[in-house]
């Protein structure tokens, strides 16, 4: 994602990373800005960018207020085969909120960040989307009424997809688990109502949200160890996203293994319109090895990001990736 410092808003510093990137096992795409330096003004190089193999663009973190500039991004990216993906956030409804708004804002006194903030939001680039007949992916869907929208959406032929994060779709992790005060609790969107997390595993459910995503945002300990007002949005997810699939969706009924895996890997890849890398003979191995049935416990202190802020620390998960084949070499985990 872009929100690097520099952003990531011109092909050749994608390209540098890129070429960095190219010795590791993993494969890595890049998510590049949309607006140079994130600003929500200008637009990047779409087509330059595109030369140099981005599929997408976001202003990740910070929304594209001008409806004027998404509607550009959207019929130029899709000219040269870039999508835009939507923070959808009104950042003048939120002011300086710091967790859902609702019952348990106005109980512990915090600001909120009401739903609505989000929802039209989403409304409007679905409607960019259809009017213009491009494209659109939806980060880090929370609210119920998104959800709706987006089915609605979806059924009128609108070409849009969405994703939900593990946190945002964890009945442990609704929006009263703040009581605590813990600031690894603490990202954007906030977590929501359990009504709002049903909503979500519905839209997992019915196939109305297609991709289950990290949302992967590590902060330096001393970053979070601050009162929560202070705090800096943002939670690790990568170590923990699987394992939260299968204890909160597959293990509950919400949605099978089967479909667990397809939106961890065949929904991300159709989004970003890379190829199918499926298993059969002749093809190059790319594969994840795992336990579906294996229980452990989450020590944030034996993660491998160098950074803590884990909400899941302590919690006893059940399913672990265990090592990866890629381009034909396996690669096991140490933990």
């Amino acid at each position: 994602m872009p929100n690097t410092d520099p952003a990531l808003d011109n092909a050749g510093i994608v390209k540098w990373l890129l070429d960095k990137a190219a010795g590791h096992p993993v494969f890595l795409s890049v998510v590049a800005a949309a607006t140079k330096g994130r600003k929500g003004k200008e637009l990047t190089e779409l087509v330059e960018l595109a030369q140099v193999g981005v599929k997408a663009v976001s202003d990740d973190g910070s929304p594209v207020v001008n409806s004027g500039v998404v509607r550009r991004i959207m019929e130029y990216g899709a000219g040269c085969g870039i999508k835009f993906f939507s923070h959808a956030e009104d950042q003048t409804l939120i002011d300086k909120g710091v967790m859902n708004e609702g019952v348990w804002s106005t109980t512990l006194g915090m600001s909120g960040m009401p739903t609505v903030a989000e929802d039209v939001m989403v409304a409007r680039d679905l409607l960019l989307a259809e009017y213009v007949n491009c494209p659109v992916h939806i980060c880090h869907l929370s609210s119920k009424r998104s959800v709706e929208l987006l089915r609605e959406a979806r059924s009128r032929g609108v070409k849009a997809t969405a994703e939900a994060t593990p946190h945002h779709f964890a009945l442990s992790l609704t929006d009263a688990a703040i009581e605590s005060f813990s600031t690894d609790l603490k990202m954007n969107p906030p977590l929501r109502s359990a009504q709002d997390v049903s909503a979500i595993h519905e839209g997992l459910r019915d196939g109305t949200i297609t991709c289950i995503a990290t949302d992967h945002a590590p902060h330096a300990p001393e970053e979070k160890e601050v009162e929560f007002d202070y705090a800096p949005f943002g939670i690790l997810g990568l170590e923990t996203c699987f394992a939260v699939a299968i204890t909160e969706l597959v293990e509950t009924g919400v949605i099978t293994l089967s479909q667990a895996i397809a939106k961890l890997t065949k929904g991300p890849r159709e989004v970003l319109d890379l190829p199918s890398n499926s298993i059969q003979v002749s093809n190059i191995a790319d594969l994840t090895i795992f336990d579906p049935g294996l229980s452990w416990s989450v020590d944030k202190f034996a993660v491998q990001s160098r950074s803590r802020n884990t909400p899941f620390h302590g919690k006893t998960l059940t399913g672990k990736p265990l090592g990866i084949v890629s381009k034909g070499t396996l690669y096991l985990s140490n933990t």
